[in-house]
C-alpha cells in the first residue's frame, strides 16, 4: 500500500488549483469589465446603445451580449485546461452570439479558436503514439 502523494496526484492536484485560480481570475476580470460597460453606457432608461460598426441595439439586447461574452471567455479558459474540443467550441458560439447583439467577443473568439486546435494536435499525438505501438 503506497502513501496518497506517491505517484501523479500531487501534479493532478496543483493542475486543478492552477485552474481554479485562473477562472476566478477571469470571471473577476469579466465581471469588472461589464460593470465598467454598464456603467459607461448607463442602465436608466430604455432606448438604444451602441454596438458594433456603430448600429445601435437595445440595451437589453447589449446587455444579454455583455452576458454571452463573460460566457465565451470563461468557456475559452476552461477549455484550456479541460476538455478544450468541448469548450471550444462553446467559447466559439457564444461569441458569436455577443457580437450578433453589438459586443465585442474577441477574447471568446482567440480562447476558443486556440483550444480547438490544440485539442485536435493531442488527438493527433494521442492518436499516433498508439497507432505506433
Amino acid at each position: 500500500m503506497g502513501r496518497l502523494f506517491d505517484g501523479p496526484w500531487v501534479l493532478i492536484l496543483v493542475f486543478i488549483a492552477v485552474a481554479v485560480v485562473m477562472v476566478l481570475v477571469v470571471v473577476n476580470a469579466v465581471n469588472r469589465s461589464r460593470r465598467s460597460d454598464l456603467a459607461a453606457f448607463g442602465l436608466s432608461g430604455h432606448g438604444q446603445r451602441p454596438g458594433l460598426g456603430g448600429s445601435a441595439v437595445p440595451l437589453e439586447a447589449y446587455v444579454q451580449g455583455l452576458g454571452h461574452r463573460s460566457a465565451a471567455t470563461i468557456f475559452g479558459v476552461v477549455g484550456i485546461f479541460v476538455l478544450g474540443i468541448v469548450f471550444g467550441p462553446l467559447a466559439l458560439v457564444q461569441a458569436s452570439k455577443a457580437e450578433a447583439l453589438g459586443v465585442q467577443a474577441t477574447a471568446g473568439k482567440v480562447l476558443g479558436w486556440i483550444c480547438v486546435v490544440v485539442s485536435i494536435l493531442w488527438l493527433i499525438f494521442i492518436f499516433a503514439a498508439l497507432s505506433s505501438r
